[in-house]
């Protein structure tokens, strides 16, 4: 029972003492409206609904103090120009930061870089002469290519394309691409031009009407489904899935990476704005640089510490196993096996066709199944 329930049950005894008369409102259906409210709050962040399971007795858990849990990411297909992290993240979002906060970075992510805490930035930005850490241009215009460690581009169809194959005769560096609701349909071509991972914003993919009224982790799941299905029969060479959007914090992080992230992106001004709420020296460079090398030092303790927990010493050994929810909806959209039954929903719906198909010895052929499954599917969607 939660605090606010429980206050509720402690005013109606103090009601009854005070007054010796019973309360005119059900207690039950105060608590049962607090329960609606609450159920009605979480209802679209199925991230609540994801709980890790904890290490087995097959698989201890680590501890993260005594052992080492990695991290490290390489971003790139091509063995000497791969960009290494040691935190898998980039720092990406809102780019209409102040001189100040650009330089609090800077320095922050170079201090990062010092203490073997390497993450990355993705900016609009020339890359600053004076950083260690990995910077990605977001390149608009192909003859306004500075001096980067790795290129993002905005897909805009066939543009990108040929934009891709230019930028390749110059350029060895990884090569991401944000990509859009689409991104299904031709995730596979930008692969096979040597695209060496893809961005998706789940913020800004959610929002559109292919993905309305669904969560951030069916983006992620489609996502690393259209990635695997390119190397299909084969082994991924190093293409990366870079998360962005609704993954704020470590928890939801670690979830993302079981559902197939790679590196996460981190929204830039949410980071500058978390370590300089309430602080009366938001505008000292030094200090909140401080704050921020301070929170992703934290982060970082964080994103060991859980895979550690569950039984891993490598962040990227995460999966949808490892995960259950006892929401239907989570089930389906990031493919999670329910509590208590250790199957996904799209398990059960399979089993319980297919007892019904050979119970009354129909005759149905493979895609015939498929289409049923997937009409029952669309309806928990």
């Amino acid at each position: 029972m939660r605090l606010n329930e429980k206050a509720v049950i402690r005013k109606s005894i103090l009601e009854l003492c005070n007054t010796g008369l019973p309360r005119k409102e059900s207690t039950d259906d105060v608590i049962r409206t607090i329960r609606e409210k609450s159920r009605s709050e979480k209802e679209g962040n199925l991230w609540e609904y994801i709980v890790a399971l904890g290490a087995q007795l097959s698989r201890p858990p680590f501890d993260p103090y005594r052992e080492k849990i990695k991290l490290a990411t390489k971003i790139g297909r091509k063995g000497d120009q791969k960009i290494s992290l040691k935190i898998p993240i980039l720092i990406y979002g809102e780019f209409d930061l102040s001189q100040s906060s650009k330089d609090a970075l800077n320095l922050a992510l170079n201090n990062l870089d010092d203490n073997r805490s390497t993450v990355g930035l993705i900016s609009r930005d020339e890359p600053c002469d004076e950083r260690k850490y990995p910077h990605f241009q977001i390149l608009d215009d192909v003859s306004k290519l500075a001096d980067p460690d790795g290129i993002v581009l905005e897909y805009a169809g066939v543009k990108t394309e040929e934009k891709i194959e230019k930028i390749r005769k110059e350029f060895d560096g990884p090569i991401i691409v944000e990509v859009d609701e689409y991104f299904s349909y031709y995730t596979g071509n930008l692969l096979e031009l040597g695209v060496d991972g893809i961005l998706v914003n789940t913020d800004n993919i959610t929002k559109s009407e292919k993905y309305d009224g669904k969560h951030a982790i069916a983006v992620i799941h489609d996502a690393r489904l259209a990635i695997n299905e390119f190397y299909r029969g084969k082994e991924n060479d190093g293409a990366c899935l870079v998360v962005a959007g609704d993954v704020n914090n470590a928890g939801k992080m670690v979830k993302a990476a079981g559902l197939g992230a790679d590196v996460i992106g981190y929204d830039t001004s949410l980071l500058i704005a978390r370590v300089g709420h309430h602080s009366e020296n938001f505008f000292d460079e030094e200090i909140t640089a401080q704050k921020i090398f301070n929170h992703m030092i934290a982060t970082k303790s964080e994103l060991t510490g859980i895979p550690a927990a569950i039984g891993y010493s490598d962040f990227h050994n995460l999966s949808p196993s490892d995960f259950r929810t006892s929401s239907i909806k989570a089930s389906v959209q990031g493919n999670i096996p329910l509590e208590g039954v250790d199957k996904t929903y799209r398990n059960i719906v399979e089993e319980i066709l297919e007892e019904h198909i050979n119970t009354k010895n129909i005759s149905v052929n493979q895609q015939e199944k498929q289409k049923i499954i997937n009409l029952v599917m669309e309806g928990e969607n």
